[in-house]
């Protein structure tokens, strides 16, 4: 029985194309409507005297639309130089259109074999084809049945868009093309190799050279695959099928176990033999033809695959009700009450999911290096009276040398590398002549460096480690000095209002537990190096028990007793308040200066926008 099929359902139907029917009864060679597509963009991509707007001839109907117009006869004037090539070159290669096929079966009265001549219904939408079909099935002796057209497959986009990845590398053999072929589905490559290989060639160096360095087992057949491909698109007589299959042989992207994936490659070999047929109309050819020749053939299919068919999305469920957040049995630094002071967000994310941080910036490594130099320094030199000053100067100078010799690779760049050195062997000349002018008015000896403060407060332990400790010769009392490398307030006063705003805890408690330790604290110190053009002038902080008002001058000030203490129980208060296990909620804060520099900003959906963003749009 002779079954006659629309060619677009051809994937999943047994059955002759109308084309390749009628070729047999009128012995011509018969256009296929994929074929007569191809032809006009074709024609209308290589002719020069064919002028058509670019979105006109991109528009995935365009074709469909110039070949009904030249079959009804009714050409619109844009279309009229075009319309006469496409008449010209299919008469000149002695072709006809289905329509004109089917006519010329139905008049020379055909004898064919069998008794039924099943038509695809949708053979039959235009009126003339249908009587055409009918009286072709009568002078043949035939009986007219008609079946009803199966519906096209789902076609697998993600395959079609992994060989059209595929073939933009192989005419421009780019890092980019690479790339995007790499994390298509048919590279053969884990989607998180793929991640490392990208991460690993960051912006600037090439993904195959990563690959050639030492890339997977996977990946090194990626890359001989991408050359089998450049190679089989370079060849003088290649054609779409040539390349498609060489494509196939190279990669994996033949699925034979989804309907999808099978209708992929149907449709893919489909176009390829459109396209090879339409050379014979307009010879030259590149991969971009083609991919534009499957968009558009394509542009109509559906993207979902059978084994979704009928699967809905999840009912929408209510938010879960707050609950406690488990936390660790924790220990305390004055930094972790710091970041939870200023944003319980920020501590949230760090102290209780252990977020992973980026690696840091070179002015936190800056900072890393000069607190190693210093504590070299001070392990040899505890003195400073009666000292050579060159010979100290020179070792200082030496140590901080060597202490970033030591970090060199924290730092993204040599020249990086280099520039922070230098800041801080500049930095260091300013700190010695702070140190000996200090030493010169009050003789002092360094009696600890990188000393733990480990103390019990209200049943909460809290630990840190403290950067100096001086001893006063005369009075015996100790001074606790902290480092900075990056900003701090710029007055005792300044640092006294973020005291006392508990915003800060990290002097206060070095208080408490060098006072726990035995020692006399009179003096907290700030020592500022991050700024190698400026003096080293510390915020200094005397430790006072009167009730007067602290005096401030300048970058000297006094901090009274009261303070300190309100400030040990503002930090015994959070430290319940975090390890209590009853807290359900850590709020941003609404501080955007907190954002600048957190590392946490990205994912904090929650965080204020600086005024300047917040009217931006």
């Amino acid at each position: 029985m002779p079954s006659v099929v629309d060619e677009r359902s051809l994937p999943s139907a047994h059955g002759e194309a109308p084309a390749a029917f009628l070729a047999r009864l009128v012995r011509r060679r018969v256009l296929r409507e994929g074929e007569r597509r191809a032809i006009v963009r074709r024609i209308a991509a290589t002719r020069e005297d064919v002028v058509l707007p670019p979105h006109v001839r991109a528009s995935a109907s365009f074709a469909a639309r110039v070949l009904d117009a030249v079959d009804d006869g009714a050409i619109p004037a844009a279309f009229e130089t075009l319309a006469q090539h496409v008449r010209t070159l299919v008469a000149f290669a002695d072709a006809i259109d289905v329509r004109s096929a089917l006519r010329q079966a139905v008049a020379a009265r055909p004898a064919l074999e069998g008794e039924t001549l099943a038509v695809d219904a949708g053979l039959l939408a235009n009126p003339d084809d249908a009587f055409a079909w009918r009286r072709l099935a009568v002078e043949a002796g035939l009986a007219f049945e008609v079946a009803e057209p199966s519906p096209p497959p789902a076609i697998d986009l993600a395959a079609v868009d992994g060989v059209t990845a595929l073939l933009r590398y192989a005419a421009s053999q780019s890092d980019a093309d690479a790339r995007r072929a790499l994390v298509t589905p048919q590279s053969g490559v884990r989607a998180d190799d793929a991640r490392t290989l990208l991460a690993a060639a960051g912006e600037r160096e090439n993904v195959l050279d990563v690959i050639a360095r030492g890339g997977t087992a996977d990946a090194t057949r990626f890359a001989h695959a991408l050359g089998t491909v450049t190679a089989a698109y370079k060849t003088p007589d290649a054609s779409a099928r040539s390349l498609l299959a060489a494509i196939a042989a190279a990669f994996p992207f033949d699925d034979p176990s989804t309907s999808s994936g099978q209708a992929a490659n149907a449709a893919l070999e489909r176009i390829a033999g459109d396209f090879d047929a339409a050379r014979a109309f307009a010879e030259p050819w590149e991969a971009r033809d083609f991919i534009a020749e499957i968009d558009a053939e394509l542009a109509g299919a559906s993207r979902r695959a059978p084994a979704l068919d009928g699967v809905e999305p999840a009912a929408a469920v209510e938010d879960e009700p707050p609950a406690p957040v488990v936390t660790r049995k924790l220990s305390f630094s004055a930094s972790s009450l710091n970041a939870y002071a200023e944003c319980a967000r920020k501590w949230w994310f760090r102290y209780a999911c252990a977020a992973v941080e980026d690696r840091g910036s070179s002015a936190s490594f800056y900072g890393i290096a000069f607190h190693a130099a210093l504590e070299d320094f001070h392990a040899v030199h505890a003195r400073f009276d009666g000292v050579d000053v060159g010979a100290l100067a020179s070792f200082l100078d030496y140590c901080v040398v060597t202490a970033f010799d030591r970090h060199r690779t924290r730092f993204d760049a040599p020249v990086e590398f280099e520039l922070q050195k230098r800041r801080a062997r500049r930095t260091a000349k300013k700190y010695l002549a702070w140190l000996l002018e200090r030493a010169r008015r009050a003789p002092f000896e360094v009696i600890g460096r990188e000393t733990q403060a480990d103390v019990e407060l209200g049943g909460h332990r809290f630990i840190g480690y403290i950067d100096r400790l001086d001893r006063d010769d005369r009075t015996g009392t100790v001074t606790v000095v902290d480092y900075k490398t990056g900003s701090i307030a710029t007055s005792a006063e300044e640092y006294l209002a973020e005291v006392r705003a508990f915003r800060e805890f990290q002097l206060p408690f070095y208080y408490w537990a060098r006072t726990a330790a035995g020692d006399v604290v009179t003096r907290l110190a700030l020592v500022p190096l991050k700024d190698a053009l400026l003096d080293v002038a510390p915020v200094e902080l005397e430790v006072v028990t009167t009730s007067r008002a602290p005096r401030s001058r300048g970058p000297v000030g006094e901090i009274a007793v009261g303070e300190l203490e309100r400030a040990r129980e503002r930090m015994i208060a959070l430290a319940g308040e975090l390890a209590s296990g009853t807290l359900a909620a850590f709020p941003a804060t609404d501080d955007p200066d907190a954002c600048r520099y957190c590392a946490y900003a990205d994912a904090c959906r929650e965080r204020p926008l600086a005024l300047e963003e917040r009217f931006g749009r």
